[in-house]
């Protein structure tokens, strides 16, 4: 390496490593001499990242049965363990009081929203969470009035 910078690419969230460095010059005879190793520096690798911000789920009513369908988007990276969906009848509230649909992580990317009233329109928005835990930013709102 001629630089100053390494980026270990092979490594694997949740193990433990330690990293030193070698110098290396030419000695007498042009043959590469290394110098000893320096201090090692430990480095525990945690996912700490969150997942992107989910695609703006899209909403089909079903006046057949009074609910709504909540189709989405699967998520690009290739950690992630699930989604959270939160729905709201006020677009203004503090998205930390909307209410979360769903007990455990939605992992199909569809939901039938079966609780709601004929005549009201129901803002929704999505969080992804990653197999660490680490919570998306929401979507961008969505809404649709139940015929």
């Amino acid at each position: 390496i001629s630089g100053t910078e390494y980026s270990d690419k092979n490594f694997q969230f949740g193990n433990n490593y330690r990293y030193f460095v070698r110098a290396v010059s030419l000695g007498t005879g042009g043959g590469q001499v290394e110098s000893l190793n320096s201090n090692s520096v430990p480095v525990a690798a945690r996912d700490v990242f969150p997942p992107a911000a989910p695609e703006r789920p899209s909403i089909a009513p079903d006046p057949s049965f009074g609910r709504l369908a909540i189709f989405f988007a699967v998520n690009e990276e290739p950690d992630i363990a699930g989604y959270n969906l939160y729905r709201s009848t006020d677009p203004n509230l503090p998205k930390s009081q909307w209410t979360k649909l769903n007990q455990s992580l939605l992992t199909r990317t569809t939901y039938q929203d079966e609780r709601v009233e004929s005549g009201k329109t129901y803002y929704y928005y999505l969080t992804a969470v990653d197999q660490a835990g680490n919570v998306s930013p929401p979507s961008e709102v969505t809404s649709e009035r139940v015929p």
